[in-house]
C-alpha cells in the first residue's frame, strides 16, 4: 500500500456556515456563511451611521429605505467575498496588511534578508572606486 499526503486545502477553504441558531430554531433555507453575515452587519452598521442620507433617498419611493438597508449590505457582502487579493481571503489579507502597517511601517523598521537592521541612524557613504585597465601590448599610448 502506497502512502500519500492528503491535501487539506479544500477542507480548510470550506466556509463556516450557520444553519442552526439555537436548539429549537433552525434557518428555513440552507444556511448563511459566517463571513457574509459579519460583512453584512459591518456594512449595515456603516449605513446606520449615515441613516439620514439613506432615509432621504428612501423617501423618494415608499419602501425604498428597507430595500437600501437590506439590499446594499447583501450585494456588497457578496462582492467582498469574491475578492481574493494575493490569493488570500479578504479577512486574512486585511489582518496581514494591518499587522504589516502597524509593526513595520509605523515602527519605521528596516528589514533586509528577513533580518531587522539596527543602527540605521547614520548615513552610509561610499568611497569612489576607480578602475584602470592594463594596456595591451602593441597599443600606442595616446
Amino acid at each position: 500500500m502506497r502512502k500519500e499526503a492528503y491535501n487539506y486545502k479544500r477542507a480548510f477553504n470550506h466556509p463556516v456556515v450557520i444553519r442552526k441558531l439555537t436548539d429549537h430554531l433552525t434557518l428555513p433555507f440552507g444556511g448563511v456563511r459566517l463571513a457574509r453575515a459579519v460583512i453584512f452587519m459591518a456594512v449595515l452598521a456603516i449605513l446606520w451611521l449615515f441613516r439620514a442620507v439613506v432615509f432621504s433617498l428612501g423617501s423618494l419611493i415608499p419602501g425604498l429605505s428597507l430595500v437600501l438597508f437590506l439590499g446594499i449590505p447583501f450585494l456588497i457582502s457578496g462582492w467582498l467575498l469574491k475578492i481574493n487579493p494575493d490569493g488570500k481571503k479578504l479577512h486574512y489579507f486585511l489582518w496581514d496588511y494591518l499587522t504589516y502597517q502597524w509593526t513595520i511601517k509605523q515602527g519605521k523598521k528596516r528589514i533586509s534578508n528577513d533580518a531587522m537592521i539596527r543602527y540605521m541612524d547614520k548615513k552610509v557613504s561610499f568611497e569612489p572606486f576607480y578602475y584602470r585597465t592594463r594596456k595591451r601590448k602593441g597599443e600606442d599610448e595616446q
